[in-house]
């Protein structure tokens, strides 16, 4: 097949959320499929970022954006429908680079990465183009979930705006093949908001060649969180636990420290840095960190789709506890590696017992690693996708 990928952001490099999805999706699609991504570059310096995929054989084609381009685009939307988060990405040089791509090659897939990217819709109509659309989360639940424990009224109104024009945009998947969703959770929210769209659930994955368990030295007292710190989600759990439940640990376990890892942390995770919590910023090995701590804490509050960090930490044998939204959207399969805890006083007593038992550590999660590697590892997945486009493809033209 000639697949076209059409995501909001350069691929690279893989850290986290859409970038580390659509990578991966693309480098495994590249071994039997011809790929070719179409994306936004912001800055000169993500063209060094391009080069990764020549040893792939993927072709990149870029349309340039600017910050300031963007930031009229959203001020132009504050008097329309429009969601905030689409203005940001619209830009009709990108329509024009579609239409012309897809004029002079013959594609048999184009691949609309997020919600962002459905404005795209090209207007070029070849019935024998599949045209699918990859939210990967259901932005209105992840929205409608951040209001909910929003404190702040300014915050909370913008929030409920931007939640209302998502909701009524989101029908735009009606106009696409199939709208791929990351969790049945998504899935199942959008069916009863009533979108009449085939839905298929494509999971979030792993590469289980990196995320391979290294039997090492670890801090009997170090607790880690990791995530794409300036979303809101991520950096919301982070403050939660430093000022809800670390304190209760530290009564009971005064050398604990809890290290919040990610990238771009914004102001006020940087000031919870103390004696006891370490703010680390980006790292080059993210794998390391999780073998270097006691467990893993992902204590979300709001949000939605799967997280990453969950399916990570069991597949090194890192002890996880979570919240019980946290885990939604995970294989059934993996909530017995998972500790789970919604109060805080709760949550605070697992991490002491974990703490407090190092064969906790060993016992319980080595089966964990084993069932990671059957079930979600990206060959398996994408193997898995390219033979539904493949089917669809037929019926298509057929």
């Amino acid at each position: 097949m000639n697949i076209l990928i059409i995501t909001p952001r350069v691929p690279y490099p893989p850290f986290r959320g859409d970038k580390l999805k659509i990578y991966n999706i693309a480098k495994h699609l590249s071994v039997h499929h011809s790929v070719r991504i179409l994306t936004f570059l912001r800055s000169k310096k993500q063209l060094k970022d391009l080069e990764h995929f020549n040893k792939y054989g993927i072709q990149i084609d870029i349309v340039k954006l600017s910050i300031f381009e963007s930031l009229i685009k959203v001020l132009i939307a504050i008097v329309s429908n429009t969601p905030f988060q689409v203005a940001w990405y619209s830009s009709s040089k990108m329509k024009l680079k579609i239409n012309e791509i897809l004029r002079n090659n013959r594609i048999d897939v184009v691949y609309y990465h997020l919600i962002r990217s459905a404005q795209y819709l090209s207007t070029i109509s070849d019935e024998r183009t599949l045209k699918i659309i990859d939210y990967t989360d259901a932005v209105s639940l992840y929205l409608k979930r951040f209001a909910e424990i929003e404190n702040n009224p300014f915050k909370k109104l913008f929030i409920k705006i931007e939640q209302k024009r998502v909701t009524a945009y989101e029908s735009i998947a009606e106009r696409f093949h199939t709208l791929f969703i990351c969790s049945k959770v998504d899935k199942d929210f959008l069916e009863k908001r009533g979108i009449d769209v085939k839905i298929q659930i494509l999971q979030n994955r792993i590469d289980t060649k990196y995320f391979n368990p290294v039997k090492q030295d670890y801090s009997k007292g170090r607790i880690i969180f990791t995530g794409n710190m300036p979303y809101y989600a991520n950096y919301d759990a982070a403050i939660y636990f430093a000022q809800e439940i670390s304190p209760l640990i530290l009564k009971s376990i005064p050398e604990a420290e809890f290290f919040i890892v990610g990238q771009k942390p914004p102001v006020c995770i940087r000031k919870l840095q103390s004696k006891n919590i370490k703010v680390t910023g980006f790292v080059p090995d993210i794998k390391a960190e999780y073998l270097k701590s006691a467990l893993n804490v992902a204590p979300m509050r709001f949000g939605a789709g799967t997280l990453n960090k969950v399916i990570e930490s069991i597949s090194l044998g890192v002890p996880v506890v979570a919240t019980s939204l946290a885990i939604e959207g995970l294989p059934e399969e993996l909530y017995k590696y998972i500790s789970v805890a919604d109060d805080k006083n709760e949550f605070a007593g697992i991490v002491i017992k974990i703490l407090n038992n190092p064969s906790i550590r060993n016992e319980l999660m080595e089966e964990g690693k084993n069932v990671i590697c059957n079930l979600l590892s990206w060959e398996k997945i994408v193997d898995d996708f390219a033979n539904y486009l493949e089917s669809e493809l037929s019926k298509l033209n057929n």
